[in-house]
Order: structure tokens, then C-alpha cells, then sequence
């Protein structure tokens, strides 16, 4: 795996009940934690969207609630890391800024030009999204993506990551395109659905293993694409398993070098290569990824 300083690092523990700093709340989610629906919330809308504001990515500000409902809100912020429902609480942020910068920074981010250029929506703030993005993002991208933020927190891979900020907001004048996506990341980026699927079907990972994991997906994706060979998202899902669960005996084996010219030209599937191995094969594969697992802990 790539061992680069990662730009998302481990949380070990958290002061509770939260005194300050704010929750970034998915409306669209609300349905799992109904609670916190009586909660005063701010809305991060773009102003494109103002007619969509009951669907927009709402901030809720942790010092202005009374402590029973600090309590509340804590309790579902811890529920993150280890529920299986989609996210609801995205984020815990750290931010010097008043809830209305905030939310107007939050918007800046999620209206612009996707693959085609036609306007999108994207929700960054999933943590689903932003672990993925956060590798594939150079570091100018991630600063202004946080601005004003000194700290984001969010669960992911059943852990608590923190995303170190700058603090300050970025030119106003700059618009949406400091912390976009670049026309060649899009693909990337919007393979995160992808990445979800992968780590839905892998045992729980250590806090080391998931702190690569994002950018050792988007190696194998790239890897794909570079390859000339096209592949649907189960199929693609399902390689990506593979080369997680095997590691470099999977997609060292003769059998997948050999398939990769059929695979490009479309004369068969990933179904069909995934046939050609065999059950010895497989227990190759685990006996090598263990064997490569022992001597990485060593080290």
C-alpha cells in the first residue's frame, strides 16, 4: 500500500459531551435519528439552490444547546462510527467562525461543473465522498476545501479521522474553484459509490490499514482505467475486493496478467478471469497476504 503521510489522521479519543464546535447534520437522513429534528439548525445553501434549502447540508451549532440536548447530539455523533445506516451526523468542525461563515462556506462547495460541465450537486461532506477526495486532492485543494476550519472530524471505516485546516477563509472572489475537483479528478472522485461498496464487504480494518485504504482504491481504480479496460461497478467492486483481500499475489498472477489484452477488447469478463482460478490458487493468495501482513507488522 501507499505508505505517504495520509492527509486524514486517526482520532484516538474525544472529549464528550461536545461543548462547542458545530455538527454538520444531513437532512436527507434525518428519518434514522428523528430527535434531532426539533433541533435549531442552519442550513448551508447555495444560492442557486434556495429553493431546494430542505435538502441542503444543515449546521448545528453544539455551544448554543441547552446540555441535555449537547447530550443528544453527542450520542449520535458517537453512533457514526459504528452504524451501518447511511451518515447523518457527516462531520464534528472546529471553526473560529460564526455559523453563518461557516454555512456560507460550506455552500461555496456544492453547486459547480461536473464531468460534463453541466452544473452538479456534491455532497463532499459525506464522509463516504470526502475520504476518497481527500486523496485525490492536492494539498491547495484540500486547504481551501476547509477554509475557515480548523479542524474536521468525521467516522469512516468504522474510526474517527481528524482533517487539519487552515483557518482562514480562502478569496471570495476565487468562487467554487479553489476546492473543486479538476476536469481529470472527476472520474476519480466520482468513483467513492464504488469505494463504499468495497469496504461494505471487507472485515473491520485497523486504524493503519483504513488510513491508506482511499488512496490504495484509487490506485487500483486508476490502475483499471490506465489498463484500457472498462468495467461496470459490481465488477469493478469486486477486483477491488480481491486486490484488497490478496494483495500483490492476486494481481501479480499469471492467470490475470495473461486475461488483461481479452479483458481490454471486451472478449470476455471479469466474471470469466475470475473463473480461470482456482481453489489452490485462492489459498495461495491467503497464505501470501498473511505472510505479507506478518512481515508488514514486523516492520
Amino acid at each position: 500500500m501507499n505508505r505517504m503521510i495520509p492527509p486524514m489522521l486517526p482520532v484516538s479519543e474525544i472529549s464528550i459531551p461536545l461543548e462547542r464546535g458545530f455538527l454538520l447534520i444531513e437532512p436527507a437522513m434525518l428519518v434514522h435519528v428523528p430527535d434531532l429534528k426539533r433541533f435549531g439548525m442552519r442550513a448551508c445553501t447555495p444560492r442557486v439552490l434556495a429553493h431546494r434549502e430542505e435538502l441542503m447540508p444543515r449546521l448545528l451549532d453544539v455551544e448554543s444547546l441547552a446540555a441535555d440536548m449537547r447530550e443528544t447530539a453527542t450520542g449520535y455523533w458517537l453512533d457514526e462510527i459504528q452504524t451501518e445506516r447511511p451518515p447523518v451526523v457527516c462531520a464534528w468542525i472546529d471553526s473560529d467562525a460564526d455559523v453563518d461563515t461557516l454555512a456560507e462556506h460550506v455552500a461555496r462547495y456544492l453547486v459547480g461543473p461536473g464531468t460534463t460541465g453541466q452544473p452538479v450537486f456534491w455532497r463532499y461532506y459525506d464522509p463516504r465522498v470526502l475520504s476518497l477526495t481527500l486523496a485525490i486532492f492536492d494539498t491547495a485543494q484540500r486547504q481551501a476545501l476547509l477554509g475557515p476550519i480548523k479542524n474536521w472530524q468525521f467516522a469512516w471505516a468504522g474510526h474517527r479521522w481528524s482533517v487539519p485546516g487552515p483557518g482562514v477563509s480562502p478569496d471570495a472572489l476565487d468562487g467554487y474553484v479553489p476546492a473543486w475537483p479538476r476536469p481529470e479528478q472527476w472520474p476519480r472522485v466520482d468513483r467513492s459509490d464504488i469505494a463504499a461498496r468495497v469496504l461494505n464487504r471487507l472485515p473491520s480494518v485497523t486504524g493503519d490499514e483504513a488510513t491508506h485504504l482511499p488512496a490504495e482504491l484509487d490506485r487500483i481504480f486508476c490502475d483499471v482505467v490506465q489498463r484500457g479496460v472498462t468495467m461496470g461497478a459490481d465488477d469493478l467492486a469486486d477486483y477491488a475486493w480481491h486486490c484488497l483481500q490478496y494483495g500483490a499475489a492476486f494481481e501479480q498472477h499469471p492467470a490475470l496478467n495473461e486475461a488483461w489484452p481479452a479483458l481490454i477488447g471486451r472478449e470476455i469478463t471479469w466474471p470469466d478471469v475470475k473463473a480461470r482460478l482456482t481453489p489452490g490458487d485462492f489459498q495461495h493468495f491467503g497464505q501470501a497476504s498473511r505472510l505479507q501482513t506478518a512481515e508488514r507488522i514486523k516492520t
